[in-house]
């Protein structure tokens, strides 16, 4: 028994069925404001942030930069400078520093 035919027949149907069920208005392309918006830059995101300070997640003791998109975003965290973070033994995401 060849089964070739059988697979033909079966993929055609699954197509015809996928693609019928479709409407003119599922294929239009999304609204402006339905889109997945980019995130907006810390500084308007989080009260107390500045631009010279880093945000410590205190849980794991990594800060992350101005700009980041963790800054002011974990759920335990403060604000210090760069330099308090690491005196009280954090360190930048893959040991990175955020001000040169």
């Amino acid at each position: 028994m060849k089964l070739r035919p059988l697979y033909t027949a079966l993929a055609l149907a699954c197509s015809i069925a996928c693609c019928s069920s479709l409407t003119p208005q599922a294929q239009s392309p999304t609204p402006q404001a339905a889109r997945r918006q980019p995130p907006r830059p810390a500084a308007q995101q989080a009260s107390g942030a500045a631009l010279n300070k880093v945000w410590v997640n205190t849980s794991t003791r990594v800060y992350h930069c101005p700009g980041d998109r963790y800054y002011g975003r974990t759920k335990d965290g403060k604000y210090m400078t760069e330099s308090e973070a690491k005196a009280s033994g954090a360190h930048g995401p893959r040991g990175e520093t955020c001000f040169k």
